[in-house]
């Protein structure tokens, strides 16, 4: 008989929470279609952002995993670089998370040495700069990639920006250092660029 009694009160209690559940579903539909199709500022609700930060924490979950991922990999190859399949999981967090720096970092040594791809590297570059412009990190690779690609002038400027940036006092001698190689390959460059032009008939 007690059994009976609390069967019934349990299917009661589902029923009303399904109920409610429906109901609930019901009326997020109806907002969502009244909804503009570009919300304003002042529109985000608070379950927006944490949509938002559900991204951020998904964009760190992916992350273990590529870490994961990357330490296997290195135990049959030694050069990570080239390892093209982790380039989906890469895109997938930085379009989580785009202000994921360490996964641009990545990415951008993954198309340089893996894809061969100067075009697409530097495009990935721009991007990841462009999601944040302070990251001296991304600065710094980007003018590494300039002067592999053959343009020491454009990586003169990353490599200003990313000395301006960096607070680490080692990190910043290393782009003091890059700074200095940079400009003695401008100026190697120069002679050279005035030598073929005197010779020319």
């Amino acid at each position: 008989m007690v059994l009976i009694q609390v069967l019934k009160r349990n299917v009661l209690v589902w029923g009303y929470l399904t109920a409610a559940l429906a109901l609930t579903g019901a009326v997020e539909n109806g907002v969502i279609r009244k909804r503009p199709a570009v919300p304003y500022p002042e529109q985000f609700s608070s379950v927006y952002a944490l949509a938002g930060e559900f991204r951020v924490v998904f964009a760190n979950l992916l992350w273990i995993k590529a870490e994961q991922y990357h330490h296997e990999y290195l135990l049959k190859n030694k050069h990570w670089t080239e390892n093209k399949d982790l380039m989906a999981l890469l895109d997938i967090i930085t379009a989580l998370d785009p202000h994921f720096v360490e996964a641009y970092e990545v990415g951008a040594y993954i198309l340089a040495n893996a894809y061969r791809d100067p075009e697409r590297t530097l495009k990935y570059l721009d991007r990841a700069i462009a999601y944040n412009p302070s990251a001296w990190e991304l600065h710094n690779i980007a003018a590494i990639m300039q002067v592999r690609f053959g343009n020491p002038v454009s990586a003169l400027k990353h490599a200003y920006l990313a000395s301006t940036l960096c607070r680490d006092p080692f990190y910043r001698e290393r782009n003091l250092r890059l700074i200095r190689t940079i400009r003695r390959i401008i100026s190697e460059q120069r002679p050279a660029k005035n030598t073929r032009v005197r010779n020319s008939p």
